[in-house]
This record gives C-alpha cells, sequence and structure tokens, in this order.
C-alpha cells in the first residue's frame, strides 16, 4: 500500500470512528479527495454520486422495493414466470402459439383460450381463466381501460406505498459509527405486503391470484384468503430474514389447500429479496401483520381446434 493510500485509510477510518471531530451530516460523503468520495456512508450495494451528491445504486445493481439488487435478487424478486427487465418486472414470453407454465417456468403448446375479460393461465399443466385485473406483475396495478400499470419508481431507500399513494422512507443510511443501515421494517411491511386487515399488496396477493386451481377455485367462483404474515430478524439484521405465512379461507375460516400454502409461501419467500439485500439493522426484533387476497377464477377455458384458432 502506498503512502497516500495508507494516508487516506487513516483518515477515513477516523472519519467513520469519531465522527464528531469532523461534524458531517448523515447520508452525505464523509471524505472527499481533489472533488471525489472517497469514504461514505451510502449501503450496501450503494455507491456515492460525486455529481448528483447523493447515494445510487452500484453499477449492474437495481433500484428494487428500496434495495440494490443484482440480477439474482431482481429474478427471485419479480418470481415464478418473470424476469426483470426494462420496465421492472416482465413474464417470460413464448413463442407464437405457446404459453408458459407458471410452475416450471416452461413453454408449452396453448391448446386453450379464454373469454374477453379474461387472461389464460397455465400453472402445473393446469389451465385456468382469471380476470385481466390479476394478471398484473408484482410491481404493477391494474387501471380500468388500461390495463396493467407500472408502479411509480422510488429512490433506493424509498419504496412506493400504494395506501399512502407515495414514497415512503424505507431505509436510513448508515450512521457515521456504523457500517449498516437501519430498516423500518413496519413501513417495509405495509408497502411490501400491504396495510393491516386490508387488501393484501400486489407483491403478495399478485402472484396467488393467478393460480386459483392450487387454492381450489373452481370455474366461476372466487375465495378471499386471509393471509397472516410473520417475519423474524436473527440476530437483529435484514441479512437471514425469515417469514411464515398461514393462509385461511375467510367464508369457511378452513387453511387453504396444501397446495395453496406453499404458493403463499413462495410468493412471501420471494419478496423478501428486497428485504434481505439491504444487510441492515430492522427496527423492531420482529413484525406480524395479517391482510386478505381475493382469488377468482373466471368461465372454464375453451378448447382451441386442431385446425387453428386463437
Amino acid at each position: 500500500m502506498t503512502a497516500r493510500k495508507t494516508l487516506l485509510a487513516m483518515v477515513g477510518m477516523v472519519a467513520l470512528l469519531a465522527p464528531g471531530l469532523w461534524g458531517c451530516p448523515s447520508n452525505l460523503c464523509l471524505l472527499t479527495v481533489n472533488g471525489q468520495c472517497e469514504f461514505s456512508n451510502c449501503g450496501h450495494g450503494q455507491m456515492f454520486d460525486n455529481q448528483r451528491k447523493t447515494c445510487t445504486c452500484e453499477p449492474g445493481r437495481l433500484v428494487i422495493g428500496g434495495a440494490c439488487l443484482n440480477q439474482t435478487e431482481a429474478k427471485q424478486y419479480c418470481g415464478k414466470g418473470a424476469y426483470w427487465g426494462p420496465r421492472g418486472c416482465s413474464p417470460i414470453v413464448c413463442a407464437a402459439g405457446q404459453i408458459l407454465d407458471l410452475e416450471t417456468e416452461q413453454c408449452a403448446q396453448k391448446t386453450a383460450a379464454c373469454m374477453a375479460g379474461t387472461t389464460l393461465v397455465v400453472n402445473g399443466g393446469q389451465a385456468a381463466c382469471v380476470p385481466i385485473e390479476q394478471s398484473c406483475s408484482r410491481d404493477e396495478y391494474y387501471t380500468t381501460g388500461q390495463g396493467c400499470q407500472k408502479l411509480p419508481t422510488c429512490p433506493s431507500g424509498y419504496e412506493f406505498d400504494t395506501n399512502a399513494r407515495t414514497c415512503v422512507l424505507v431505509t436510513k443510511r448508515p450512521e457515521k459509527n456504523d457500517d449498516r443501515a437501519s430498516v423500518d421494517v413496519q413501513a417495509w411491511g405495509r408497502a411490501n405486503l400491504g396495510q393491516e386487515g386490508g387488501q393484501g399488496s400486489q407483491g403478495i396477493c399478485g402472484p396467488l391470484a393467478k393460480k386459483p386451481l392450487a387454492f381450489g377455485v373452481q370455474p366461476g367462483g372466487s375465495i378471499r384468503v386471509v393471509a397472516s404474515l410473520s417475519l423474524t430478524f436473527p440476530g437483529g439484521i435484514t441479512d437471514n430474514a425469515t417469514i411464515q405465512s398461514v393462509g385461511i379461507v375467510e367464508a369457511s375460516n378452513q387453511p387453504v389447500t396444501a397446495k395453496g400454502a406453499q404458493e403463499l409461501q413462495a410468493a412471501a419467500e420471494s419478496l423478501m429479496a428486497s428485504l434481505r439485500a439491504q444487510q441492515g439493522r430492522a427496527s423492531l426484533p420482529g413484525y406480524n401483520t395479517t391482510v386478505k387476497c381475493l382469488i377468482t377464477s373466471a368461465a372454464p377455458p375453451q378448447v382451441i381446434p386442431s385446425t387453428g384458432g386463437a
């Protein structure tokens, strides 16, 4: 190590360990050399942008769910049957005449079609028709006449809360004497799971609504699932955060089917990518909430004649 690098390292350590000596406000560069930030308190996966004077995602990382995710984490966040593209979570597209199986993520021959206002979904080889509003991706919302629209994009550290209709602060950057950000798990939970006792977010309900048969919902029927979700943070950090889910059919007060329970847990688990990736300190040792998801199965699919059809 050169003398200059050694000096910079020592200065950086002083800045981090003795913040009172420097008097730097939080969320800014802690040490600037020749106009370039050498040390900052940006969170995991972030870097200090010298032009904008703020923290941004490192090259190759994506702002998703308030965190800076790599491509693998982004794919996990989008869930099965989707990937992260230029417009956010996008469905995997198959060749003409084929349709994606959401369970296997493999393309299969399209042998059925749905009536207007609904869309065909295939899960584990089983085809069903669901209302178009149930076909939106995890990072979308449905508007009558406009279809599925992307949720507003928030800067790193913030997430869009559909109930509050604004970007809310979820992650506070590390304090000057700490190396971890602070994550407001209640704000994260409301934005990603939904308001306590109310309609669940698209993030948790969307994947379930595309799989009515997994919940035993037959064509023409619907159920409302009451999903109880419990998060824990081993060691008080989000790196290895866990989530457990329990689904109850509201009308009967009975547990959802075994397959439905698996789908609920998978949907909850994939949402955790944006929380674990922050590698921050949890504001609480745990977080519990209950939300509701409507699952509807429209008219049964119609078989496409072998001579053709759409």
